[in-house]
């Protein structure tokens, strides 16, 4: 059986479904190094579009309308 779903990038998806997109993404923030050694958090809901835009371009995250992930239920050939 073939299903095809219609997916969108998170720049396509309408200011609800980007908060939602957020919110996934923000389960799993970015951990970084300072110069002095101390570890911190970046949170993808203070990061600028662009640079979320360019994460989920990079990791080839796809979304239903809605804005919940579904890049993990595409397979290519």
């Amino acid at each position: 059986m073939i299903v095809k779903i219609k997916a969108y990038k998170y720049e396509e998806l309408d200011r609800y479904s980007k908060w939602n997109v957020l919110a996934w993404l923000d389960e799993f923030p970015l951990d970084y190094e300072d110069d002095e050694g101390n570890t911190h958090l970046e949170y993808f809901s203070d990061m600028d579009t662009k640079d979320v835009i360019e994460h989920c371009e990079a990791n080839e995250y796809l979304f239903s309308k809605s804005g919940k992930p579904i890049h993990n239920l595409i397979i290519k050939e």
